[in-house]
């Protein structure tokens, strides 16, 4: 998985107010926290990070001004309701062989049988729950759909990647080949 690198400042004030000040300045702010870590509140860039999570990234680099750098999962994403735009951002710092549980999102590869034979393909999920090693984390789950038919469904139980654990139910189906109509 690439790792993306954001520069970070320290925050002084806190709260709806403090927030409030950093957005004007065109930054976002962030928490950062960890295990055995202290809490760190910082603020990032608005512009460099929309870009980031525009390019589905998990893992960050944070770098801050007194020279502190800190790996670091996305763990949740707050939007405005109207305007898309990204109000606050928690992350969790990581190591490389600490194991987390994240969500991927699911991307479909191939040209499937069934659509040769006139089906549709429908992506039913969009993201699966994952649990894994830091340093095993890709940045999507690939799914390979070019043997499915029309009229059948791919299942988290026909999905297994190498120390990937999947931890959807197993009959839970990520995308189906529906079958056409006649008319």
């Amino acid at each position: 998985m690439a790792t993306h690198t954001l520069e970070a400042v320290s925050r002084d004030r806190l709260g709806k107010g403090g927030a409030r000040t950093t957005r004007r300045g065109e930054m976002v702010p962030v928490v950062v926290y960890g295990k055995d870590q202290e809490t760190r509140h910082l603020a990032i860039n608005a512009h460099e990070l929309t870009m980031t999570l525009a390019r589905h990234a998990r893992l960050v680099e944070l770098k801050t001004a007194d020279g502190l750098q800190l790996s670091c999962l996305i763990r949740d994403v707050q939007r405005h309701p109207v305007t898309e735009g990204v109000l606050h951002v928690d992350f969790l710092a990581v190591t490389p062989d600490q194991t987390v549980v994240t969500e991927l999102p699911v991307q479909l590869l191939g040209n499937p049988i069934g659509v040769k034979q006139g089906g549709q393909v429908r992506k039913l999920l969009s993201k699966v729950r994952v649990s894994c090693r830091v340093s095993e984390l890709p940045t999507f789950f690939d799914v390979d759909i070019t043997n499915l038919e029309a009229g059948s469904n791919l299942l988290i139980k026909d999905l297994r990647k190498l120390g990937l654990k999947l931890l959807n139910h197993d009959h839970v189906a990520v995308a189906q080949i529906t079958k056409m109509r006649a008319k």
